[in-house]
């Protein structure tokens, strides 16, 4: 495997910081350079996602856990305005349970 300084020194990184130097323009989006250079990165990002990261408490990334709110004490029965003041009144895991009961039901979106 090649180390960062073999990445940095030539291939794809390497021809991106010589054109910054030199004060050359990025690809327009309908060129071929630029749709190739687009395929590579979105392939860098697939083998990133792809990679299952174990850490030492034996987690995985990502993952979710199921019952996370029972297991808390909460309850997501209620209104929305209700299960916001619960989550105002409660502090830790509870807490955030009663938010992520509230967003739920209040069909928020992630930004």
């Amino acid at each position: 495997m090649k180390s960062f300084k073999q990445f940095y020194t030539e291939g794809l990184w390497a021809n991106i910081n010589a054109k910054k130097k030199r004060g050359g323009k990025s690809a327009s989006k309908g060129s071929k350079a630029y749709k190739a250079a687009k395929k590579a990165g979105d392939k860098l990002e697939a083998t990133k996602e792809s990679v299952n990261e174990n850490f030492k408490d034996g987690k995985k990334k990502g993952k979710s856990r199921p019952g996370r709110v029972k297991k808390s004490g909460a309850s997501c029965n209620g209104s929305v305005a209700s299960l916001r003041k619960k989550a105002k009144n409660s502090g830790g895991e509870k807490g955030k349970m009663y938010h992520w009961c509230a967003n739920m039901k209040g069909g928020k979106k992630k930004k």
